[in-house]
């Protein structure tokens, strides 16, 4: 016996293509809303050879200073946003690599103009991670650059020892400059400088032991010298034949002299 069709059933139909169309359109809202948060985060994701190319900077290879510049100004505003600690890092490290192509150069405008960048970006990296030796490096690099070696100088670079007393790829670039300032520095920052160049002689970085070792002072010389008297012979034959390649002779009691009183390269 056949049902007859109730006065509800076409109400619950019209309710089922509702509830349907209603998902429809719910799904469609959400793809839509994905897509824009999509839009909204893609300047905020970082370049992948963001970290790669300032690696290879901080082992001391050059890049072309216009593409640097370029990573930089397509990255640094979402490292900003997003607070990225290790983002702006990597940045801070190509922004240095920039400001010391300048002075190089000896584009006295440019660098003022790289400097300011590095004090703004070093400020960034610390108000993100005030723990971070790099931030405080930079915040030296840029003050010294504007104000020279002072107690303001002394505290930033004193900090960036501080916080980062034994990270090899930051005593590369922060040795040089310590002991240029080494006979105006307080004893404290004289052996954070020395240290530096310890750590790299003993990891048997030569070439660079070599750089630290042209960079400082008569006074700062030989305190070097003296932190690798405990060393192998070999050690320091491979040191001094790198110095010898910088046009610099060694006199030291830990080098025994070649003939006219000074260590030659062999």
């Amino acid at each position: 016996m056949s049902r007859e069709p109730s006065a509800t059933e076409p109400a619950a139909q019209a309710a089922g293509t509702a509830y349907r169309w209603l998902l429809r359109g719910s799904t469609i809202a959400l793809a839509a809303a994905a897509l824009a948060w999509i839009a909204a985060i893609a300047p905020d994701v970082t370049n992948p050879a963001v970290p790669q190319i300032a690696g290879r900077v901080a082992r001391g290879e050059r890049y072309e200073v216009d593409r640097l510049r370029r990573i930089v100004s397509d990255n640094l505003p979402s490292a900003r946003r997003l607070c990225s600690a290790k983002t702006l890092r990597e940045l801070l490290l190509l922004q240095l690599a920039i400001a010391d192509e300048s002075t190089r150069a000896g584009d006295l405008k440019q660098t003022d103009l790289d400097a300011d960048a590095v004090a703004s970006t070093s400020r960034a990296l610390l108000a993100c991670a005030p723990t971070e030796g790099l931030g405080w490096f930079g915040s030296y690099w840029a003050e010294i650059r504007q104000a020279g070696f002072g107690p303001r100088t002394a505290e930033l670079l004193s900090l960036s020892y501080r916080f980062a007393p034994h990270e090899a790829w930051l005593q590369l670039i922060r040795a040089p400059l310590a002991l240029r300032a080494f006979n105006a520095a307080s004893p404290e920052l004289r052996d954070y400088a020395t240290q530096d160049f310890a750590d790299i002689f003993q990891a048997r970085l030569f070439p660079s032991a070599a750089t630290f070792y042209q960079a400082a002072g008569a006074e700062a010389r030989v305190a070097l010298l003296e932190r690798t008297c405990t060393a192998p012979e070999a050690d320091r034959e491979l040191f001094s034949h790198f110095v010898a390649e910088k046009g610099l002779r060694i006199r030291h009691r830990c080098y025994p002299a070649d003939g006219d009183g000074f260590r030659m390269s062999r």
